[in-house]
């Protein structure tokens, strides 16, 4: 089982923990997972300016991916969505052509429509099989209650992702941390948008929404919230003071990504986890 790991920008910067626990997560379950140095930006910071170059920035990284032969792994929502949707539009014959004159410019393949591309949680729960990874927890977090944020580009555009999840009621990372023997909760609030990408524009709403989503699960006694792209872990983690502060609440949630969470079920150590780069302290095996 061999894919390219597409890390995306966020990742490596902002989200260490999230990188180290999925690669330990993957070496631990027979994945191996390569690194392009050729990967670049999917091209969604371009995207509001210039669609046809966001276009051949996520194609540039499909057609590295197809060059080497490899399917793609990301990380990111964000990223992910981006170039799941390349690809839907690079169905188009003349637009693909168009496309790949320009790689030609940059000295890229062609690409030629032979790559997939599959955030790691959906990856988990559709070709590596929920039964096969509940065969490999050992150490089963049956004492743990988590509140699941799915966050807005998990399953959406969901023609993107081929439907495999229900973008107004998605049960995929749920299933995972079940998987690992945990409760999850099921809250009114559990599809609210993490805000963090409208805090440039309009700073106020933004932050509302991430404490929206903070009091509701601290409110069910979660023991922490559960995430799936970086993004979203810096609009509730590293904003969570400041969204203590703009509304009058001190919120202590921890919030963590599901591999770091199926980590600790596959029976890693919390050093090999990340769990240091937390910055509202949690260790699963002291709960």
């Amino acid at each position: 089982m061999k894919y390219a790991l597409y890390l995306g920008c966020a990742t490596p910067v902002r989200a260490l923990k999230y990188e180290i626990s999925t690669r330990n997560v993957a070496k631990r379950l027979g994945i191996e997972l390569v690194d392009l140095p050729e990967f670049s930006c999917c091209g969604f910071p371009v995207k509001s300016m210039d669609l046809f170059a966001a276009l051949l920035m996520a194609a540039r990284n499909l057609a590295l991916a197809e060059e080497r032969g490899l399917d793609i792994i990301g990380l990111c929502t964000g990223c992910v969505a981006v170039l799941s949707e390349a690809k839907l539009q690079l169905e188009d014959e003349k637009l693909r052509d168009r496309v790949n004159e320009k790689l030609k410019t940059l000295g890229v393949p062609e690409y030629r429509q032979g790559v997939g591309v599959k955030h790691f949680a959906r990856f988990l729960n559709e070709d590596y099989g929920l039964d096969a990874l509940s065969k490999e927890i050992g150490a089963p977090l049956k004492s743990l209650k988590f509140g699941i944020h799915y966050g807005c580009h998990y399953a959406k555009p969901s023609h993107a992702h081929d439907h495999f999840d229900d973008p107004s009621n998605p049960v995929s990372l749920d299933k995972l941390i079940q998987g690992a023997g945990a409760e999850t909760i099921d809250y009114p609030e559990k599809n609210l948008c993490c805000g963090l990408t409208i805090r440039g524009a309009a700073e106020d709403v933004s932050v509302k929404l991430a404490a929206e989503k903070l009091e509701a699960l601290s409110n069910r006694g979660a023991d922490a919230m559960v995430v799936a792209c970086p993004s979203c872990c810096i609009a509730y983690e590293n904003n969570q003071q400041l969204a203590g502060r703009k509304m009058g609440k001190e919120f202590k949630l921890p919030v963590v990504y599901f591999t770091q969470v199926l980590g600790c079920a596959l029976g890693l150590k919390e050093e090999d986890l990340g769990f240091e780069f937390n910055r509202v302290e949690f260790h699963p095996a002291a709960r």
